[in-house]
């Protein structure tokens, strides 16, 4: 694999990926379409709640280290976070809650 294409892997959101990964199988018969849509809810559960704790963690280090919890998400890049999170946000109290329109309870 060349260094571009891996990187560009590397960026790829986990949902999409997981998504990407399910029509690969199905394309081969491997799942049908029942399960291929609880396979999606299923990734999609995982995607928002590795989120949720990357980004708790990421206000739980900012808030130690600072003395007060973050303004928003935005404050916690790039010294906590390496990019904002598409799936959840930071609220004004400091908390973390789900991005409007992310899918993500």
């Amino acid at each position: 694999m060349t260094p571009p294409f891996r990187s560009r892997l590397d960026a790829v959101n986990p949902m999409v990926a997981a998504v990407l990964c399910l029509v690969g199988l199905s394309a081969c018969g491997a799942i049908e379409a029942k399960q291929g849509t609880q396979v999606i809810v299923k990734a999609n559960s995982l995607a928002c709640n590795s989120a949720r704790d990357e980004l708790q963690k990421a206000v739980e280090a900012y808030t130690m280290l600072e003395q007060k919890p973050p303004a928003n998400e935005q404050a916690l890049v790039p010294g906590y976070l390496l990019a904002t999170s598409q799936l959840m946000d930071v609220g004004a109290d400091g908390k973390v809650v789900a991005a409007p329109d992310s899918g993500c309870p």
